[in-house]
């Protein structure tokens, strides 16, 4: 049986606002990097552009983050040089 959303730990409303766009099975790397991160681990993966690794840390982030004070950061996400800072940003 493949792992779902939900049996990764990743949080209700979460996995309802994956489903209603369609994204109900996670990829490789996100079964990966998932459920140590949302244990707290600093997590560092590796994978092909289009893979899911936006995923596989920005869910962690939302599910684990307390509401920051206006304008205060949530976290830090270190990427590589490119366009993958501008992609994370919107994604």
């Amino acid at each position: 049986m493949n792992p779902t959303f939900e049996s990764l730990g990743v949080a209700p409303d979460l996995v309802e606002a994956l489903a209603s766009r369609g994204i109900t099975e996670p990829f490789p790397i996100q079964q990966l990097a998932i459920p140590p991160a949302l244990e707290g681990r600093d997590v560092c993966g590796k994978a092909k552009t289009g893979s899911g690794k936006t995923l596989a840390f920005g869910l962690p982030i939302l599910g684990r983050s307390p509401r920051p004070s206006p304008g205060g950061p949530r976290a830090l996400v270190l990427v590589p040089t490119g366009n993958s800072p501008c992609r994370s940003a919107t994604s």
